[in-house]
C-alpha cells in the first residue's frame, strides 16, 4: 500500500536522498520501517533527523537516545538538531506549536545542506490520515478557505509524506504484528495544545456517535477539494496574466475582472494580496 502511494504520487525518484524526521513515535518508526523495507526497491539513500525541542527534560533525551539507537541498529547515519522551543517561539512570536514545526523543517533543510543533497533531496515525514482529519477540522474552526480544507497534501514542494495512505489503527497494528518498538510522548495526551483536543476529544466521539468512517469521509472531501484548488491556482494564473498589471510597488486589475465567475473574483484578490504581502498568513 505504502510503495503504490510512493509512485502514484511520485514522491522520490531513483538516485535520491530522503531526510527522515524520525522523532520515535510510532508513526515516524513506521515511515522509518517502511522506507528501509523499499530502500532497495526505489534506490534511494536514507538519512534521519531527529530534533530535540529542549521542553520535555529526560523524556526528550530518552527519545533522542531511542532513535540514535535506532538509527544504529538499521546502520542509518543520525543527525540530532536541538532547539530551546520556548525561547526560540517567544522571539519570532510564535506559538510553541508553530515555533517546533519551524524548527523540524528548518533542521531537515540543514541536514540536506550538510549532506551536499540540497538539490537532490526530500524530506518525508510522518503524517497519516487521522493527522489529515485533524488538521482539516482544525482549519475549518479556525475558519480557512478551499486552501486549508485540503488538509495535508502527499506531495508539498520537496516534502513527502509516504504514511500518509494509513490511519493510525493500521500504523499501530503494523508495529505490533512486527515486535518494533516506539515511545510515547507524553504530551500527546495533554490538552494544552488545540489539535490535542480534537484528537483526544472530537474525533473519536465524531467516530463513536455520528460515523465510524468520518476519518475517510474527511480525507475524501479533502481530496476532492485539492483537486478543485489546483484547478483554480491553474486557471487563475491564466487570468492573473490577462488582467493584472504591476505598477511600481502597486497592482492594479484590468476592469475586464468584473466579468469573471464569483469564485474566480475571489481567488484573483488573494493572490494580488499575496503577491504584495508575500505570505499567505492573516
Amino acid at each position: 500500500k505504502v510503495l503504490n502511494f510512493i509512485k502514484e504520487n511520485k514522491m522520490i525518484k531513483a538516485g535520491e536522498t530522503v531526510v527522515m524526521g524520525v522523532s520515535g513515535g510510532a508513526d515516524s518508526v513506521c515511515l522509518l520501517h517502511m522506507m528501509l523495507k523499499h530502500k532497495e526497491t526505489l534506490d534511494i539513500k536514507l538519512l534521519v533527523v531527529h530534533v530535540h525541542h529542549g521542553i520535555r527534560g529526560e523524556s526528550a533525551d530518552r527519545d533522542a537516545r531511542f532513535v540514535e539507537e535506532l538509527c544504529e541498529r538499521h546502520r542509518l547515519p543520525f543527525f540530532l538538531y536541538k532547539y530551546d522551543i520556548p525561547a526560540f517561539a517567544k522571539e519570532k512570536g510564535m506559538s510553541t506549536e508553530e515555533a517546533g514545526r519551524y524548527a523540524r523543517y528548518e533542521a531537515f533543510d540543514k541536514c540536506l545542506k550538510e549532506n551536499g543533497v540540497e538539490a537532490i533531496g526530500k524530506i518525508a515525514v510522518a503524517h497519516n490520515k487521522d493527522d489529515l482529519a485533524e488538521t482539516v477540522l482544525l482549519n475549518l474552526f479556525r475558519g480557512s478557505g478551499i486552501k486549508g480544507l485540503k488538509g495535508i497534501t502527499p506531495v508539498r514542494d520537496r516534502i513527502i509524506r509516504p504514511v500518509l495512505c494509513l490511519d493510525r489503527s493500521e500504523i499501530e497494528k503494523y508495529l505490533q504484528e512486527n515486535n518494533l518498538e516506539y515511545i510515547t510522548d507524553e504530551s500527546n495526551f495533554t490538552e494544552d495544545y488545540t489539535r490535542n483536543k480534537i484528537r483526544l476529544n472530537i474525533l473519536p466521539q465524531i467516530k463513536s456517535d455520528i460515523n465510524e468512517k468520518a476519518i475517510a469521509h474527511i480525507e475524501n472531501t479533502a481530496l476532492n477539494l485539492a483537486v478543485i484548488d489546483d484547478y483554480m491556482e491553474s486557471q487563475c494564473k491564466l487570468e492573473y496574466d490577462r488582467l493584472v498589471v504591476v505598477k511600481g510597488e502597486g497592482l492594479f486589475i484590468k476592469e475586464e475582472f468584473t466579468n469573471l465567475h464569483k469564485a474566480m473574483q475571489g481567488q484573483l484578490i488573494k493572490n494580488c494580496l499575496y503577491e504584495v504581502a508575500k505570505k499567505r498568513k492573516d
